[in-house]
């Protein structure tokens, strides 16, 4: 390798060591670990249940990465370990709260509508729904993962990253030119109040 080849090649390096960290975005969906229904162990497995070998372990009440689920398993990584966990012990809330209660907690207002947009700033093409609209997934209707901004004409509307409103969720009460960096681009069921 030449002289020239390796300086360049080294100041290839010492640019990209000085990217700014947010400039590379995580994989997988945003979660927590929780006590669960089940008897949290904190073991992780290589595979989708307990006849796969331990990978590592995982405290309860930690921020996760879920790269994946099938059925009731959860392929999850932290930047220490990787491995299959239990559905159960997974939260996709705002927090690591157990199941039944990563659900957006109340208040939300009842009745009027909502429109998403498939641009920030209320631009782009315009969905409007009712209030009592319950879409458990837009894939089907062509528009998952396709809003940025969201108007409340009154009422609330859920909003979750994935069908049957499962993953992460919220409770939007008011309108968002630019819907937050977990739901922009990413929701998949709805439910107008």
């Amino acid at each position: 390798m030449s002289v020239i080849a390796r300086l360049f090649a080294g100041l290839i390096l010492a640019f990209s060591l000085t990217l700014p960290v947010a400039a590379v975005q995580p994989k997988g969906s945003a979660g927590w670990t929780t006590e669960g229904w089940t008897n949290f162990s904190g073991k992780l497995y290589h595979g989708p249940g307990t006849q796969y070998d331990v990978t590592g372990t995982v405290q309860a009440g930690i921020r996760v990465r879920v790269d994946r689920c099938s059925g009731l398993w959860c392929l999850i990584h932290t930047k220490a370990d990787r491995g299959w966990t239990s559905l159960d012990n997974i939260s996709f809330g705002e927090g690591p709260w157990v199941p039944f209660a990563n659900y957006p907690k109340l208040p939300v207002q009842y009745g009027g509508g909502v429109c998403f947009y498939t641009g920030a700033n209320y631009t782009g093409s315009q969905y409007c729904y009712g209030a009592g609209q319950v879409t458990h997934d837009l894939y089907l209707a062509g528009l998952d993962n396709s809003f940025r901004s969201v108007k409340i004409t009154g009422g609330s509307v859920l909003a979750c990253r994935d069908r049957n409103f499962r993953s992460y969720c919220k409770i939007l009460n008011e309108s968002h030119g630019h819907l937050d960096e977990l739901l922009s681009g990413a929701i998949t069921s709805i439910r107008v109040y």
